[in-house]
């Protein structure tokens, strides 16, 4: 009954969108559902991507699980739980270390590659309010970027914690939910309630209005990435869908629905896209993760 509810709700909201076809075609490679010893993902939030590696934040597990990618197919290496924490973001740092947001204490905790649990971001130097508290963060290029949502601003930290820059947010937002990273040093930040992203350019002070509108095309996005080209990709979570977004800011199309099958979403959370265009979303409420191909035209 409740997924039955589930899907006539996300059915409802879906009939009032405009959904013209993706530019990008998104070919299906596989889904993932258990670690190596069997034992089911359970509501996972958050998966991160590296070259030949992704590890997916087992939210329901409180745990976090380790895959490598290769010629014969996604194969589950290692869990790592985490009794004490709320895995919901998930990143991998160039030496393969594993950085995550933890939704019970607030913190970005730090693993090993091998899972042994190195310690946590500690913000050194930042400007006032000394208060941070993350709502979603990315690695690039040895530096993290924070989005705080209680000093509204997007931090700047060195992998160290050591302060860099701040950005503050924009005037009028909403909600900020998350940020990506382009090729270029582009940084996007994803309101979720207006339906809108902003953007700072390397080096930037501050944020512009980037894309806005979305809203006719999604319902709460709540994670973004960037592919090579620098084309957006925006996890739809209450509207079970993938949305694209062009390198000018336009909507390009949606893909997926709310669904059980492969290439069906239900309520999905984090994605991510690594070097090879290979998106991954954590698939949350049908407690797996589904991997996928970015074929750009």
């Amino acid at each position: 009954m409740r997924k039955l509810m589930i899907f006539l709700s996300v059915a409802i909201a879906c009939l009032t969108m405009v959904v013209p076809v993706s530019a990008a075609k998104i070919r299906h490679l596989g889904t993932l559902y258990t670690d190596s010893a069997g034992q089911a993902l359970n509501h996972p939030e958050g998966v991160a991507c590296g070259d030949s590696v992704f590890v997916v934040a087992d939210t329901g597990n409180s745990r976090v699980v380790r895959y490598q990618a290769s010629t014969q197919g996604m194969i589950a290496e290692a869990s790592f739980p985490l009794p004490e924490a709320v895995p919901l973001v998930a990143q991998l740092n160039a030496a393969g270390d594993i950085y995550l947001l933890d939704g019970k204490s607030r913190q970005i905790l730090i693993l090993s590659k091998q899972g042994q649990q190195l310690g946590k971001v500690e913000p050194r130097g930042v400007p006032a309010p000394k208060t941070v508290v993350p709502r979603s963060f990315r690695l690039a290029d040895e530096l993290i970027y924070l989005v705080d949502i209680f000093g509204e601003r997007v931090l700047v930290l060195k992998q160290t914690g050591d302060f860099v820059q701040q950005i503050s947010f924009p005037e009028g937002y909403r909600f900020f939910s998350d940020l990506a990273i382009d090729f270029r040093g582009t940084l996007y930040l994803l309101d979720s309630v207006a339906g809108a992203i902003y953007r700072a350019d390397s080096g930037a002070e501050n944020f512009s209005l980037f894309s806005s509108g979305l809203k006719e095309y999604l319902n709460f996005p709540v994670s973004l990435a960037a592919d090579s080209t620098g084309t957006l990709y925006l996890s739809d979570q209450y509207g079970s869908g993938l949305v694209e977004v062009g390198r000018d800011g336009s909507f390009q199309g949606r893909k997926f629905g709310m669904g059980w099958e492969d290439a069906q979403l239900l309520y999905p959370a984090q994605v991510c896209i690594n070097a090879q265009n290979n998106l991954l979303i954590a698939d949350r409420d049908n407690s797996r993760v589904q991997v996928f191909s970015i074929l750009n035209e």
